[in-house]
């Protein structure tokens, strides 16, 4: 493996995820977020050299609001600045890309989604292949239904697989102050709930709310400074599938395994089951088990040994669109830097990060972060 240079992520703040923010736009939801990101590093405005924004002006219907959130991210002293129309995790992407070219020292990762000022079941709608899927009306909880059918048909799960995977997650999520749903349940509570689209249940998809996000990154020789336990980057890698459901096996995720393996190899990781912490991007328990499939973890929700897997709760409790990726990373910093409070996983050293994207696990994102830098 070639040497790269040593990047970690040092800070991190976030809003509260709520159903809907009915008294702040995302600019008033984003400043006071960057400002804590700053003072949890020790850093000012003026010690950033690039920004990068994740966000989508068609969930929140106003147009061009990525520009609009310029003010609070800090358009003077003009920076290096970019924006991509995804999660903020491919932000935190293009900003590693971006320092290891030798362009950024210290840089910020903000994501935002007014998600109640539109109607994202129709938004997302728009992310599928254009003359059958999307003219159909299918919306996200209908294609990750198509897909949990998949699943179970190859792999046998039933009901009470994907409850038990529900009910573990939101007891790990009762403990996530950050979290949106933080009260836990039985299998038994979750699958006496009526099903939103079969086999999905209502009470095993995660809720969508809005927030804002700021994450700080710096080089080797600034992290070390600005934190006392930087999250250092080990691997990354992210792979797209094929757009069209049709076209691809939706009971397995070929992108994450691919992603996987890429990551692992630049990280010098065996396998997921060497971490000590594993934060998936999964919206449902169906997609969890396909996950767990794709990283060659343990398919059962009550397996003993190995990696903590989803100890914030995950996605499955709460999902905030252009945020949620870059959450599951804040979360491998914080376990790995000791600021994940009651949910900490004792001595953890590595974590793997996942991320997703597009309807049916489309396009997928893998992280490796420790402890201690990669490259000497």
């Amino acid at each position: 493996m070639t040497k790269l240079r040593n990047v970690a992520v040092v800070g991190f703040a976030q809003a509260p995820i709520v159903a809907a923010d009915e008294h702040h736009t995302g600019p008033e939801m984003l400043y006071p977020v960057v400002q804590a990101a700053l003072e949890s590093a020790g850093l000012e405005r003026s010690d950033v050299d690039y920004q990068c924004a994740g966000s989508s002006d068609y969930v929140d219907g106003r147009a061009f609001s990525f520009s609009q959130v310029l003010e609070v991210m800090g358009a003077w002293p003009p920076v290096q600045d970019s924006h991509v129309e995804m999660d903020a995790i491919w932000a935190a992407h293009l900003v590693w890309v971006k320092m290891q070219a030798g362009e950024s020292e210290v840089a910020i990762v903000c994501g935002f989604g007014k998600t109640s000022e539109g109607s994202p079941s129709h938004v997302l709608n728009l992310q599928l292949e254009p003359f059958y899927a999307a003219a159909i009306g299918l919306d996200p909880t209908s294609t990750a239904a198509l897909q949990a059918s998949a699943y179970m048909a190859r792999s046998g799960a039933d009901d009470r697989a994907l409850a038990e995977i529900a009910s573990k997650n939101r007891a790990a999520g009762a403990k996530n102050p950050d979290g949106q749903l933080r009260e836990a349940a039985t299998p038994e509570e979750l699958m006496a709930t009526p099903w939103a689209v079969k086999p999905l249940r209502e009470g095993y998809l995660a809720p969508i709310g809005e927030t804002a996000t700021c994450m700080v990154l710096a080089v080797e020789g600034r992290a070390e400074k600005i934190c006392d336990r930087p999250a250092w980057i080990h691997g990354v890698d992210h792979r797209i599938e094929l757009q069209a459901l049709g076209s691809r096996d939706l009971s397995r995720s070929e992108s994450t395994t691919l992603a996987a393996r890429n990551a692992f190899e630049m990280a010098g990781l065996a396998s997921a089951s060497a971490a000590d912490v594993v934060e998936l991007g999964s919206t449902n328990p169906a997609e969890e088990l396909i996950l767990r499939d794709a990283l060659g973890l343990p398919a059962s929700a009550r397996a003993q040994g190995g990696p903590a897997i989803n100890p914030s709760g995950s996605a499955q409790c709460a999902n905030p669109l252009m945020n949620t990726g870059l959450l599951r990373l804040a979360e491998g910093f914080r376990q790995l830097s000791g600021r994940a409070g009651e949910r900490g996983v004792p001595g953890a050293k590595r974590a793997v990060v996942h991320a997703s994207a597009g309807h049916g696990l489309q396009q997928n994102i893998v992280w490796v972060l420790g402890t201690e830098r990669r490259w000497s």
